[in-house]
């Protein structure tokens, strides 16, 4: 662990120690309330919980009631820890796709130009040299208290996170200014905790409230929606800097790729004297990452020349275009696309390089269904032969999503489809049906190391599985 198990301020029993204070958070599926008992058991000395709320209340406890115990528990934690996040320069990256591998290369640049940096993020927390595995894309508010009071202790400069919709909705990173803040893009995805489109745009805009007066916004303005929320921030007039980007739509930085294929991406952004070359990030949609964490980086005011070093010298982030070359000399990309827009911009990247695109992928179990035809759609738009299969079924029937993919699958391409359940079974398929020219993506998992089944994590690896073949 990166620091100690016990918070000061929580709202799990789990980080509750002598004296903690304990926040009675009511969420979706369970009530912090009924946890009240188990907390001051393990030593919980003050209890929050929001006003109206009837409980027993029992000697010699502190009871503190509020309005909103998600902002109370960002802000106690904080003040607790002596307002880490105040002694820190932290960056944000919100959108649907792109966030991680976009704070994985800030991170790097920064890292590689001399500076003591920390990462919160969807595959690894990291402080330093020293990380670990997590399960949310944006942690809870005591855990990044927790966190950033670590990286203070340590002499952490700056903190690279990316910032879910979740995250933003759940308060989760309350009580957080950022030194600058990025919005990759914005297509559907979490329909099942955002009620539309335009509320889950509205929350990914609420980053930029966060933003510092003497901070700066970088925004993909070839997205429609972060074309919007350039629109938005020049009308309601914010202080800090804006940078748009694009090939198409470039108020501030144009992108001009030269050159775009499994060798290398190269291309050139406005304002950079430099040309830009990587052979670990492909596909134009990495172009706009790397354009991202460039001009971030830029008005943390890093010269062009460390941010061009760091960027040639990234080696690529794990399960996000991952590539394993088969015995056969055919190639197979792993990435964590699972959504259509992620989707089609992988498809799209490897469309062109083969005259044999085989697709593998599923869609999770207890998610948002609306996408499952779509994904099924796009599959049969791009690859010459789909095996639809497993990823993490969690509680629901693993035909019955099976189904739902392939109702999104013309009946043209359904001569080519297969549909095999077992993920293992269905990548050593894909090996079985390639030549030397084929390349197989295994879409959905990426960096993920397990599987969800009926309540159980079963280990699983598409990279460890394809290096078999």
């Amino acid at each position: 662990m990166l620091f100690d198990n016990v918070y000061p301020v929580t709202c799990h029993t789990d980080h509750v120690g002598q004296g903690s204070t304990f926040v009675a958070i009511k969420g979706n599926n369970l009530d912090g309330a009924q946890f009240i008992d188990a907390a001051i058991e393990k030593g919980a000395t003050t209890i929050v919980i929001e006003k109206g709320t009837i409980l027993n209340q029992q000697p010699k406890i502190n009871y503190v009631f509020v309005d909103d115990c998600r902002t109370s528990l960002s802000e106690m934690a904080a003040q607790k820890l002596g307002n880490p996040a105040e002694k820190l320069k932290i960056i944000g990256i919100t959108g649907t796709c792109g966030k991680t591998t976009t704070s994985y290369l800030i991170e790097h640049i920064l890292k590689k130009a001399g500076h003591k940096t920390a990462l919160l993020g969807s595959i690894k927390n990291k402080i330093l040299d020293e990380q670990e595995d997590v399960l949310l894309t944006t942690q809870s508010s005591d855990y990044i208290q927790m966190f950033l009071a670590e990286c203070v202790k340590r002499g952490v400069e700056y903190v690279v996170m990316e910032v879910s919709s979740h995250g933003l909705a759940l308060k989760r990173t309350h009580c957080l200014q950022f030194e600058a803040a990025g919005f990759t893009n914005l297509s559907r995805e979490h329909m099942d905790f955002h009620p539309t489109l335009d509320n889950y745009f509205q929350t990914k805009f609420q980053i930029f409230d966060q933003v510092k007066t003497s901070g700066a916004a970088v925004i993909n303005t070839d997205d429609e929606w972060g074309k919007k929320a350039h629109q938005l921030l020049e009308n309601k007039k914010y202080n800090f800097s804006k940078f748009g980007f694009g090939q198409k739509h470039s108020p501030e930085s144009k992108i001009s790729i030269i050159q775009n294929d499994l060798n290398m991406l190269r291309f050139q952004i406005t304002g950079f004297d430099l040309t830009l070359n990587t052979q670990h990030l492909l596909g134009d949609f990495n172009a706009y990452n790397i354009t991202m964490a460039s001009l971030i980086c830029k008005s943390l005011g890093l010269s062009e020349k460390k941010i061009v070093t760091g960027i040639s010298s990234f080696k690529g982030v794990p399960g996000r275009l991952q590539c394993h070359k088969l015995k056969n000399g055919a190639m197979a990309f792993v990435d964590y696309a699972h959504k259509p827009d992620a989707m089609e911009k992988v498809l799209k990247t490897l469309r062109p390089q083969t005259d044999h695109l085989i697709v593998v992928f599923g869609c999770g179990g207890n998610r948002d269904k609306t996408k499952r035809s779509v994904m099924g759609l796009c599959a049969a738009n791009y690859a010459d032969q789909i095996i639809i299969t497993d990823d993490n079924p969690r509680d629901e029937d693993r035909q019955v999503i099976v189904d739902e993919i392939m109702a999104g699958i013309p009946e043209i391409k359904k001569s080519c489809t297969q549909c095999i359940l077992d993920r293992a079974s269905a990548i050593k398929t894909a090996a079985q049906i390639s030549n030397p020219n084929s390349i197989i993506a295994l879409l959905g998992k990426g960096h993920e190391n397990y599987y969800l089944i009926k309540g159980k994590k079963h280990h699983f690896d598409d990279f460890e599985e394809i290096n078999k073949y």
